[in-house]
């Protein structure tokens, strides 16, 4: 009997290990493949949006302009009246005298 159990957990496991290793392999292949569609798909909305080339867009998704976070990366981003070149000068650091 111990002979049997044996023999089954070692056809249940020759059987199983490749199977598993596949579906875990598939299911990595599918997170990867989501990762880049997600990242396409906001690549993609950059283009039509002036956020990527602004002096406020932070590049991070949970707070991807510091002055308009409601507008950024959307349609309505295209008028944006805060919009600043990323090149644009800086305006001067002014020191206040203290009173």
């Amino acid at each position: 009997m111990d002979e049997f159990v044996t023999n089954c957990s070692l056809i249940i496991a020759i059987v199983l290990g490749p199977l598993m290793l596949l579906a875990l392999t598939g299911w990595f292949a599918v997170q990867a493949f989501l990762d880049i569609k997600a990242k396409a798909i906001q690549v993609y909305g950059l283009r039509f949006t002036p956020c990527g080339r602004c002096l406020y867009y932070t590049g991070c998704k949970e707070l991807a302009c510091a002055v308009n976070p409601c507008i950024a990366l959307t349609k309505s981003a295209q008028d944006c009246r805060d919009f600043t070149p990323a090149d644009a000068p800086k305006p001067p650091n002014v020191k206040h005298p203290k009173s």
